[in-house]
């Protein structure tokens, strides 16, 4: 039976990607192979930041990178996140089928021994990634999201609709 092979891929904020991150260190401890998704804009800045070694991997522990969709006029922007959160909603599947398909691409070819990845057999992603759920249900791909923050912040996200039919959000500025 072929090593497990996991794609990683955390929403590009540190309150996501360090958790993301941990967590794919711990699959890997386990034996499972690892490709860590990050977006090119945050590999650009952990390479400036800390050098080469922040970013290479090891034996069965990869990063890949895929753009997050943002132009870098509007990294600047007041509603930088909300920008974000749109871009990454709306411009990032493509490309992270792209490297799915690259990935097993690969291991396809190094079938004779070739020492290169396995195919990827499963997808991890935080909450706010929620395109890669489409992106692995059209391959065919089990998936795990990981959500990172609080209980609290957990049922809000899952009550949202539920406020908004209510009236409770958007919230009303009343006068003083």
């Amino acid at each position: 039976m072929a090593r497990p092979h996991a794609v990683v891929v955390p929403y590009p904020g540190s309150g996501n990607i360090n958790p993301a991150l941990q967590l794919a260190k711990l699959l890997h401890a386990h034996g499972i192979y690892i490709t860590f998704v990050n977006t090119e804009h945050n590999h650009r800045r952990a390479l400036a930041a800390e050098g080469a070694a922040a970013v290479r991997g090891r034996d069965g522990f990869r990063f890949e990178t895929i753009p997050d969709g943002l132009l870098d006029a509007d990294r600047d922007a007041a509603d930088y996140d909300l920008g974000l959160s749109v871009a990454t909603s709306h411009r990032c599947a493509a490309p992270l089928r792209d490297l799915v398909a690259r990935l097993n691409g690969a291991a396809a070819g190094s079938a004779g021994g070739g020492g290169g990845a396995p195919p990827v057999t499963c997808m991890v992603l935080t909450a706010l990634m929620s395109f890669a759920l489409d992106v692995a249900r059209g391959l065919g791909l089990p998936t795990m999201v990981l959500w990172g923050g609080s209980a609290a912040s957990l049922m809000a996200h899952m009550r949202i609709r539920e406020l908004r039919e209510r009236g409770y959000i958007p919230l009303k500025v009343q006068a003083t």
